[in-house]
C-alpha cells in the first residue's frame, strides 16, 4: 500500500467506521458460527435445512430456499465481511457510497429474512446479532450523512 493510501485510509477510519466494523465482525461472526454448526450438526446446528416448520400458517419459506440454510449462513458471514473490507479499502474509495448502501441493504435483506424464516422466536443470540445489524445500519446512515455534508462543504460555491 503507497504512503498517500495510507494516509488516506488512516484519515477516513475514525471512531464511527471502527464501531461500524466492530459491528459487521459481530453479525459475520454469528453467522458463520451458525452456518459451520449447521453443517456440522452441532452447536446451533439442527436438521439439514434448518429447523422443521419455521413460522407457524401453512407456508415455509425454508422449503423454497434454492441454497441449503448452512450455505446461506456462511455466504451471508462472508457478504458482511467483503463489503466492510470493500468499504474502507483505499482503492475503492471512489465506490464507497455504493458499497455502503449495498451493506445497508445487505443488513436489512437479513434483518427481515430472519423473521420471514423464524417468525418472532428470538434467542439470545438472534438478539445480539438482530441488535448489531439495527445498530449497523443506523450509523452506515449517520455516515452516509457525514459524509455527504463534507462533500457538500468541500465543494467551492
Amino acid at each position: 500500500m503507497s504512503q498517500v493510501q495510507s494516509r488516506r485510509l488512516l484519515r477516513t477510519i475514525g471512531t464511527l467506521q471502527i464501531a461500524i466494523i466492530i459491528l459487521v465482525a459481530i453479525t459475520a461472526f454469528i453467522h458463520l458460527q451458525r452456518g459451520i454448526g449447521m453443517s456440522a450438526g452441532g452447536f446451533g446446528g439442527g436438521p439439514p435445512g434448518g429447523r422443521p416448520g419455521g413460522p407457524p400458517g401453512g407456508f415455509n419459506i425454508l422449503q423454497a430456499l434454492p441454497i441449503p440454510l448452512p450455505i446461506l449462513f456462511l455466504l451471508n458471514g462472508i457478504g458482511y465481511l467483503v463489503l466492510v473490507t470493500a468499504l474502507y479499502l483505499p482503492p475503492l474509495y471512489r465506490y464507497r457510497r455504493i458499497v455502503r448502501w449495498l451493506l445497508i441493504i445487505f443488513a436489512a435483506v437479513t434483518f427481515l429474512l430472519y423473521f420471514l424464516v423464524n417468525g418472532f422466536r428470538l434467542n439470545p443470540i438472534s438478539i445480539i446479532a438482530k441488535s448489531a445489524e439495527i445498530a449497523l445500519i443506523i450509523l452506515l446512515l449517520i455516515e452516509d450523512r457525514q459524509a455527504v455534508r463534507s462533500t457538500v462543504d468541500a465543494v467551492p460555491g
